[in-house]
């Protein structure tokens, strides 16, 4: 069996969840920059980030992997954002051998959860999908529920759903062309 694994990346709370034949593993990634933090700085917090997320994940080449896609805005912190983004998918493609085969938008992920993919989807909702859905109680470790749903994603992609959720969970862009 494959391992699934979601993450949801950000440059200060990197979310992760594995889910393999043992279950569920989650884990949260804290980096916190200073305001106004120069650039030399912000890449090598970014470096570092990059090692302890990979630490943890300890990726393989078998491995399903997903994460959030980034939003598309523009300014500084967005462009910081994007920037360490794709630094850490070549991370891990040039230092561990695996790529991320899919990428979830952020309505994609709530919907995954609520059946709700809009901004009216909430923290506390994706919290309480994942205790009631999952199993999996993460206190108000949001950034761990959105992991465990984007690894959710990625195992129904994959063909090996790691739960049975209702149809009405699927995104509709996943549905199209298929009948019931």
């Amino acid at each position: 069996m494959s391992r699934f694994i979601g993450i949801d990346f950000s440059t200060t709370s990197t979310g992760i969840a594995i889910h393999d034949v043992n279950g569920w593993m989650t884990q949260t990634v804290k980096s916190a920059g200073k305001k106004a933090e120069p650039d030399d700085a912000f890449y090598d917090r970014m470096i570092a980030l990059n090692s302890e997320v990979l630490a943890v994940v300890q990726p393989d080449a078998d491995d399903v992997i997903a994460m959030e896609s980034t939003f598309r805005g523009s300014g500084g912190s967005e462009a910081r954002l994007h920037y360490a983004w794709h630094r850490f998918r070549e991370s891990l493609s040039r230092g561990w051998g695996c790529s991320v085969r899919y990428q979830l938008a952020p309505s994609q992920v709530k919907f995954l959860a609520t059946r709700h993919g809009g901004r009216d989807t909430k923290k506390p909702q994706m919290l309480a999908a994942a205790r009631d859905l999952l199993g999996l109680d993460l206190a108000k470790r949001d950034d761990e529920a959105d992991a465990a749903w984007i690894a959710v994603g990625a195992s129904i992609l994959a063909g090996s759903p790691v739960i049975d959720l209702p149809a009405a969970h699927m995104p509709k862009a996943w549905t199209k062309g298929k009948t019931a």
